[in-house]
């Protein structure tokens, strides 16, 4: 009996002290992500009752091999780089945001410049040359009959952000970014100064997943977290604070339409 006792001792502070690590991918400037991802970790932490360490790395690179090493137990990631971290970690979709994602090319709204071929021998910024809209624009252009790497300049920025402030400050003429990333921009700065001049067609959005290495039930009470925001004050709170559209249940079979593209990206 003493052994037992003993060993309930040091185990029941382990099991206390259970804590998930928390992967956001670099889509926005750092001290912005974490505003909007610690109020997220925050409610996530609540309903478990167990500790969340909220976590992103400066650059895409940097995070996405974290992912790929199984860094995370839970993350937020683009759709590109699920299918590679499943693949390689097994990674479970738990949610994905309620609308596809689409890459848009803005201008500004006050420049002469309405369509691609306006814009063609100048400077264009683009997200990170890893993040999705970038390699969905590039690939959309290419089938549309451009040589994206030889009809424009591509200068890629550390985030969205940085893109569409390189084309505030008139430094290109063109920003690849997301209609999501946009709309942040716009409302952060108060500002509505672009205009959108093309857009790919569309793929499954960004989602939150786990780790299998995360307890089932973990993982199913997570996933419900996710989804009841839209049901009660301080989710639909959550949501409207951060700028974040609704969740989905999300499913691996989902994103097939992603390794589609990837597939035909890859072939050329």
């Amino acid at each position: 009996m003493k052994i037992f006792i003993i060993f309930l001792f040091f185990i029941i502070p382990l099991i206390a002290e259970t804590s998930y690590k928390f992967g956001v991918f670099p889509h926005m400037p750092l001290a912005k992500l974490h505003k909007v991802f610690g109020t997220v970790t925050n409610d996530l932490e609540r309903d478990l009752n167990k500790s969340i360490t909220l976590m992103t790395r400066p650059y895409y690179k940097q995070y996405k091999t974290e992912l790929n090493r199984g860094l995370y137990d839970f993350a937020f990631i683009q759709p590109l780089d699920y299918v590679e971290a499943h693949r390689l970690q097994g990674y479970i979709p738990l949610a994905r945001r309620n609308k596809d994602l689409k890459a848009i090319l803005v201008v500004l709204k006050a420049s002469s410049y309405e369509k691609v071929s306006d814009v063609q021998d100048k400077v264009i910024a683009s997200a990170p040359a890893q993040a999705a809209v970038s390699q969905m624009m590039l690939v959309s252009l290419e089938k549309d009959g451009f040589h994206a790497l030889d009809d424009f300049t591509i200068s890629y920025s550390k985030n969205h952000f940085v893109c569409l402030q390189k084309l505030v400050d008139a430094k290109v003429a063109a920003c690849i970014t997301a209609r999501r990333a946009m709309e942040f921009f716009n409302q952060e700065k108060n500002t509505t100064n672009f205009k959108i001049i093309y857009e790919t067609k569309t793929l499954p959005h960004a989602l939150f997943v786990a780790h299998p290495r995360v307890p089932k039930d973990i993982r199913d009470k997570v996933q419900r977290r996710i989804l009841r925001w839209t049901k009660y004050k301080k989710g639909r709170s959550l949501l409207k604070k951060g700028k974040l559209l609704d969740f989905i249940e999300a499913k691996d079979k989902d994103y097939d339409r992603v390794r589609e593209f990837m597939k035909r990206k890859d072939d050329k």
